[in-house]
């Protein structure tokens, strides 16, 4: 596992900067196999490398596809960075920890490599409620209602984003 480069927080894009023109497939598909291989497909979050399903995250989220503002990241990782979006579709919820974000994707990744539920492995944690229900949108429209022109927004610490449904873990190299 190679060293993070980027710190994992729990974050939203500004929605004026949602599905930005992205170029051609031929030439988004040699953009992104530049970066994974510059990175050695190591997830720029939390270090760990695969070549299967790692995404290409831009750094700066205003459409710039130069090489130096995208970096690999894990599913586990850019779901994280993305978590308004993951908690729509159920995939994580909000608690307070006193963990940081990239030793939960750690410690929850190496719980599944060992054969645990993601329900054993959110027990496992030290977790305690935030100010709303884990499950709730309220924390991603917080974010959408204070963001104002900036790109991105994050969660406050200690909210971390915590997996309940995330089904596609990168196990193998």
């Amino acid at each position: 596992m190679s060293s993070s480069t980027i710190p994992l927080r729990p974050g939203i894009t500004n929605p004026s900067l949602w599905y930005p023109q992205r170029p051609p497939e031929a030439q988004w598909k040699r953009i992104r196999l530049a970066v994974m291989e510059r990175d050695d497909w190591s997830c720029a979050a939390c270090g760990h490398r695969a070549k299967k399903w790692m995404n290409t995250h831009h750094l700066e989220d205003s459409g710039d596809h130069r090489l130096e503002n995208l970096v690999p990241l894990c599913v586990a990782c850019h779901t994280v960075m993305h978590v308004g979006r993951s908690l729509m579709e159920k995939i994580v919820e909000v608690w307070q920890s006193e963990m940081s974000q990239v030793d939960i994707v750690r410690r929850t990744r190496e719980g599944i490599k060992q054969g645990l539920s993601l329900a054993q492995i959110k027990k496992t944690l030290p977790l305690s409620p935030g100010p709303y229900p884990p499950e709730s949108l309220q924390y991603a429209n917080d974010l959408i209602r204070k963001i104002g022109t900036s790109p991105r927004a994050y969660l406050e610490e200690p909210l971390c984003a915590i997996f309940v449904n995330l089904t596609r873990w990168q196990l193998e190299e």
